[in-house]
């Protein structure tokens, strides 16, 4: 349970990657009011295991990254790609570790990492709970964290690669009820990336085509659509206007 992961990590002793001794701190418990509040703004219910866990703490005070809480850190944006974003952590240069809330009930996971440079959104963990472990094994020895390997490996892989994105035409014949209609909807010069699966390590790029990248989402599914800028006239064009 994420309650008794999140108690065992008070006064846990690691090392910091300058080698310096640390004592991992909890945040208060959320107050009522808190929960409350918390509850308002959602447009499904809290799940126990959360409610649980914000009893315990509402985050660290310190640990590996800059900042972990259960109450949204908020300032995410990129609304077109996550409507619902509930932020839980930061680094401190402006990336984010992200839950994706969706108007059905159910459990908060997976978290997906949200990168701005290079501009790459990654399945990052399965649950809270699993991105914690993660989270505390930056100061543990004898492996390496995800949370590592995917800030410093994954998301430049995937900006270079575009591992697992379709093409709308193939994505149609997938066979695939939701990714046919969604792929109908799209011009053929988009690219698909499916995260239903949600694994660790697979994302894609939502900057691929610039700053004016078009990104479009199919309803609440873990579906999204990259789509480059429809090219500007040429100067001839726009210095003389089209023919009569």
């Amino acid at each position: 349970m994420l309650a008794d992961a999140l108690r065992a990590l008070d006064g846990l002793r690691l090392t910091d990657e300058d080698g310096q001794a640390q004592v991992l701190e909890l945040l208060p418990p959320a107050t009522e009011q808190q929960l409350r509040t918390l509850e308002a703004g959602l447009s499904a219910p809290l799940p126990e295991e959360i409610r649980e866990a914000l009893r315990v703490t509402t985050g660290l005070a310190n640990g590996p990254l800059e900042s972990f809480g259960l109450l949204d850190l908020e300032g995410f944006g990129l609304e077109e790609a996550f409507p619902n974003a509930y932020s839980i952590a930061h680094d401190g240069y402006g990336n984010y570790w992200i839950l994706d809330l969706l108007p059905a009930p159910g459990p908060w996971g997976p978290v997906f990492y949200a990168c701005h440079d290079p501009p790459v959104i990654a399945c990052q963990s399965p649950s809270i709970e699993a991105f914690v472990a993660e989270m505390i094994a930056l100061w543990q020895p004898g492996r390496r964290s995800a949370i590592d390997r995917m800030h410093e490996d994954d998301v430049h892989r995937i900006w270079r690669d575009h591992p697992g994105l379709l093409a709308p035409g193939d994505a149609a014949r997938a066979g695939d009820p939701v990714l046919t209609a969604f792929a109908a909807t799209l011009p053929s010069t988009a690219w698909i990336a499916d995260l239903r699966a949600g694994r660790p390590g697979q994302g894609f790029a939502w900057g691929r085509f610039g700053p004016r990248t078009e990104i479009r989402r199919a309803g609440h599914e873990r579906l999204w659509a990259v789509i480059p800028p429809a090219p500007k006239p040429g100067w001839l064009r726009r210095l003389f206007g089209r023919p009569s």
